[in-house]
């Protein structure tokens, strides 16, 4: 079973450009075999490729620790001891080296940016030159889809929140080929560098509310399609079928903003909700927070929604 089928699966489950001449492509001209599917992110060009990756913003903060089938048996995460003795390809300049030497690792082979070959590091693992990859989240997903090795590498969050790389910030451009980054990311169980760092409530006590709009309240109903719905249904209210039976229009009348915020970015372990840091904003919870006030005080029903 392909992580792709995986990954249909449990969306089903659980929830729901061209410029230049020169791509980026690690695939041959040859047609691909009838059971294979050719990669979302073939034909990418090279001019297009920041904006791609800048539209995976759920893990625009993540490095990632890319390590192959043939060391899966010694290194299971980023804490084993047998990571120092491997030869780990980065990004010269990029926070990879900041990353790799929080993790106490000294055995680097670095390399330099290069558009026509910008997942050079992850080439190298696949052919055998080096053990281990450290990359910036998005590239890293780009890279195993195009080097077609989801099936043969284990993929890891390091370390904390870092910046994107400087080459690649740039306006967002979201296509078919960030939404299977995306995806490939998700399903290889790499989780969004925000979620290595823990939240300290004590930090978020001053936080006021946004201040009230209709306006922004109806944008907060696009929010919460987008990340709440899945769970606790499409109004907000208790469904006694959803995976969350939650009234929210009631229970967010119990909470300060602070508390609001502090649940939606920590989830809450004991009744099954995921944390949220890393996939949403503070802006996007703010309007969220000010839809389901909306909602709460009769403001907005269901007939204004937004779609």
């Amino acid at each position: 079973m392909t992580k792709r089928t995986l990954l249909l699966i449990a969306s089903a489950c659980s929830v729901a450009l061209l410029t230049g001449t020169t791509t980026v492509s690690a695939r041959t001209q040859e047609a691909p075999a009838a059971e294979e599917e050719s990669s979302p992110c073939a034909g990418i060009a090279s001019g297009a490729l920041a904006g791609t990756l800048s539209a995976v913003p759920r893990y625009g903060s993540s490095y990632i620790l890319v390590v192959p089938e043939r060391h899966a048996a010694t290194v299971t995460g980023p804490a084993s001891p047998e990571l120092r003795g491997l030869r780990i390809g980065i990004h010269a300049g990029t926070a990879a080296a900041q990353v790799a030497r929080a993790l106490g690792l000294t055995n680097l082979q670095e390399y330099s940016w290069d558009e026509s070959s910008p997942f050079k590091p992850l080439q190298d693992v696949n052919a055998g030159t080096t053990d281990a990859a450290i990359l910036w989240g998005p590239l890293a997903g780009f890279g195993v889809l195009e080097l077609g090795i989801a099936e043969q590498v284990s993929l890891y969050t390091l370390d904390r929140p870092r910046p994107a790389p400087a080459s690649l910030l740039t306006t967002a451009t979201p296509n078919d080929c960030s939404s299977a980054i995306l995806d490939e990311l998700s399903v290889a169980g790499a989780l969004p560098a925000e979620l290595l760092v823990s939240v300290d409530i004590r930090s978020m006590l001053k936080e006021r509310a946004p201040e009230f709009s209709l306006a922004e309240a109806e944008n907060g109903g696009l929010a919460y399609a987008e990340f709440c719905s899945q769970c606790h249904g499409p109004s907000a209210v208790a469904d006694p079928k959803g995976l969350a039976p939650v009234d929210l229009r009631v229970s967010v009348r119990r909470f300060s903003y602070p508390g609001f915020h502090y649940i939606v970015l920590n989830g809450r372990p004991t009744r099954s909700m995921p944390p949220l840091r890393g996939t949403v904003t503070n802006e996007q919870i703010g309007r969220i927070y000010l839809y389901l006030k909306a909602r709460s005080e009769k403001l907005l029903n269901e007939a204004q929604e937004a779609p």
